[in-house]
């Protein structure tokens, strides 16, 4: 059995997508299919916070990460910056206020009006604009200042802040993917993600927003794999961490550890961490780290109930 696993580590990852929910995988990359069946791959420069492709070539609100370093872009990615030689200083920007207001000024300081925090792209509530679906990539923006991008994208301008210059909003920050592929969109798919999200609910006890975020990510790696014919090592590093909330690299290595020197010390942390980022106990993050793996193991002639630590 150890030869067994040995061999089947370098494509676990993999086979979990084709062998337990067919057509459910995960996604990123920084590129797209086009044009049905026999277009062509179109490289587009930025995603969202969850690795997803989005189809335009400048930064919107939800699309500002790079998919070259999966990093918050700065201010500088921005169509309008240094557009007449002045660097950030070419933007308009906002000085936000406590009671749910901010000031917009013209790049030369001309005051344009107030409005209300809620108006601009990836407001959360009261004070807060962010991206994403929990509190890690949120800011309070009360007493800040911040450019204001060419399409609404707002860069933190408060000099001497760990994010100075870094775009801090999204524009669905509620939503869990802004990917721009047709596939993902289609009422069929969403049925697909839904029925696998329900899945999971009922047999390893997830809340419904996990399992939701767990089956899209699974889904968006099997339809933008699928569809550019293969998939890389990003899209399994990017997937494995929004399924089981821990590092690729850190899980195979535990395995490695289980099977090679039968020291479960490694899989035990690993579990106790995704235990923790699931919102599950120990026991049942075993056992969803196991059922998700039990149809990939069984075809290649192992059980999963053989495997413990």
């Amino acid at each position: 059995m150890k030869n067994q696993m040995k061999w089947t580590l370098g494509l676990l990852t993999s086979a979990v997508v084709a062998t337990t929910f067919v057509a459910c995988g995960g996604g990123g990359g920084g590129s797209v299919v086009v044009g049905g069946g026999g277009g062509g791959i179109v490289s587009y420069p930025y995603e969202t916070v969850f690795g997803d492709t989005c189809a335009t070539f400048e930064a919107t609100p939800g699309c500002t990460f790079s998919a070259t370093t999966g990093q918050r872009i700065t201010v500088s990615a921005d169509p309008n910056y240094d557009r007449y030689g002045f660097g950030s200083d070419d933007l308009s920007y906002v000085v936000f206020y406590s009671d749910g207001t901010g000031d917009l000024y013209s790049a030369t300081g001309t005051f344009l009006g107030t409005r209300s925090i809620s108006s601009f792209s990836g407001w959360v509530g009261g004070n807060v604009i962010g991206v994403g679906t929990t509190g890690l990539f949120w800011e309070n923006v009360s007493g800040g200042t911040y450019w204001l991008g060419k399409n609404g994208v707002l860069y933190n301008a408060n000099l001497g802040e760990s994010n100075f210059g870094e775009a801090i909003n999204n524009k669905n920050a509620g939503q869990a993917s802004d990917a721009s592929v047709a596939a993902l969109a289609s009422d069929s798919n969403k049925r697909l993600v839904a029925k696998a999200a329900d899945k999971l609910v009922k047999e390893y006890a997830l809340s419904k927003p996990k399992a939701m975020a767990i089956a899209s990510a699974l889904n968006t790696w099997a339809v933008s794999s699928s569809g550019r014919g293969y998939t890389t090592t990003r899209d399994i590093d990017t997937t494995f961490k929004k399924v089981f909330g821990v590092p690729y690299s850190t899980a195979l290595s535990a395995v490695q550890d289980l099977v090679v020197k039968n020291d479960p010390s490694g899989m035990q942390d690993v579990t106790e961490r995704s235990a923790t980022a699931l919102g599950l106990k120990p026991h049942q993050a075993q056992k969803f780290i196991k059922g998700m793996y039990k149809k990939a193991l069984a075809s290649y002639g192992v059980d999963s109930n053989m495997v413990n630590w």
